[in-house]
């Protein structure tokens, strides 16, 4: 396990236990760790990774809404996707190569080192976010 993953795995140990499983890439040439949780939206739970390696980067990652794409929905679900983008600089959005909608994050640190409360602090960033807008998204993926 990478230092980084390592050091964060400590501190949700301390300040948040049986919170995250933890899956170990295996032959990864980064090292990269993913901290498997749920975040909870409106009663939704959303599933939320946290993903580690020997980069300079650590990536918060929330599933959305899977398969968003449904009839007639792109264009609009693309459209209200890049005016948030534009807005947000904590958070991206973006639809994967399944057509899922996932939100993401990316936090500085260092190659070994991890700050558990910045990443604590941007999960709740996170979910303000989606608190704010989830209604929004889910009118447009249902319509």
């Amino acid at each position: 396990m990478n230092k980084k993953a390592e050091e964060f795995k400590a501190y949700v140990e301390e300040t948040h236990p049986q919170t995250f499983t933890i899956e170990e890439i295996p032959d990864d040439a980064y090292e990269t760790v993913v901290f498997r949780s749920f975040a909870e939206v409106r009663g939704n739970r959303l599933p939320l990774v946290v993903i580690l390696d020997t980069s300079i980067y650590a990536m918060i990652r929330i599933l959305v809404v899977p398969r968003a794409v449904r009839n007639q929905n792109r264009e609009e679900l693309l459209e209200m996707l890049n005016r948030y983008n534009k807005k947000y600089k904590t958070c991206k959005y973006y639809l994967d190569d399944e057509e899922n909608l996932v939100l993401d994050t990316c936090i500085l640190c260092g190659e070994e080192k991890i700050d558990g409360d910045l990443v604590y602090a941007m999960f709740r960033v996170l979910l303000q976010e989606l608190e704010d807008h989830y209604p929004e998204l889910m009118k447009i993926v249902w319509e």
